[in-house]
């Protein structure tokens, strides 16, 4: 995302303390930091999304995390899903974005690894370029909280790692924007703006990571991130000629300009 320095490369280590189980290929089971009792999920309720006035809190929402068996950088074309998970589906249809482009942003923006399966963490921050992981929802909203009591706005959150400086009018308040649903909205808007001021998707990709392409060395920046996007993608089967032609569509009823 978009920030006021450079942005350097995410850390990809967990927090010190962190148990090493997750670090390691062991299989999955009782794993951290996605604990059934305080893991959000990123899959819709069917409800619309909350409008959240500011200063009132948003209203959390449990999950567990959806995965899905696959090695991302080996699955072959002829086993790709059709849709990536149903929240990217759900949101991207509502914001007028191509879901796999979402979810591929996502996982560029986020990424961390359980043994083979590659999912967007919803529990990171990048507080002036340096990637921070954390263990749950509250832990990640007090440090996003500490953060910001010290004037700190160089911020990228959550899962879409929307940046508080530069849209924090869109993100509200600290808790709806570490909240997966209004995080993934928000930087589908983005996404969506992008495309609409761009004309092309690869474009959008790589403005929403540099915020602009005027100079040589934001637009090289933003084509390397595009590139990293689209390539996993096709890696992980998904047609990404195909995807680059999608028309933006809304959901009936829907309106990317509300996230």
């Amino acid at each position: 995302m978009q920030t006021m320095l450079q942005r350097r490369p995410m850390v990809l280590g967990l927090l010190a303390g962190m148990p090493a189980c997750v670090l390691g290929a062991e299989p999955i089971g009782p794993w951290l930091p996605y604990r059934p009792e305080d893991v959000k999920r990123i899959e819709p309720t069917g409800a619309p999304l909350p409008q959240i006035s500011r200063g009132v809190a948003a209203p959390t929402r449990r999950i567990d995390p959806v995965l899905n068996d696959m090695r991302p950088d080996i699955r072959p074309a002829s086993m790709v899903q059709s849709h990536p998970p149903k929240a990217y589906a759900v949101t991207a249809a509502r914001m007028g974005v191509p879901p796999w482009l979402l979810f591929g942003v996502a996982l560029q923006e986020s990424k961390l690894k359980f043994g083979e399966r590659t999912l967007p963490y919803p529990w990171t921050l990048c507080v002036r370029g340096q990637g921070l992981r954390y263990a749950d929802y509250p832990e990640t909203l007090a440090a996003l909280k500490g953060f910001i009591a010290r004037r700190v706005t160089n911020i990228d959150i959550g899962a879409m790692q929307v940046n508080w400086h530069w849209h924090g009018d869109k993100l509200q308040q600290p808790e709806r924007a570490l909240d997966p649903y209004p995080n993934l909205a928000v930087g589908a808007q983005i996404l969506r703006g992008h495309f609409e001021a761009g004309g092309n998707w690869r474009r959008a990709i790589a403005l929403y990571h540099t915020g602009s392409d005027n100079t040589r060395e934001t637009l090289s920046r933003g084509a390397r991130y595009a590139d990293q996007v689209l390539q996993r993608l096709g890696r992980m089967g998904v047609p990404v000629a195909a995807l680059l032609q999608s028309a933006p569509r809304l959901a009936l009823g829907g309106s990317h300009a509300q996230a």
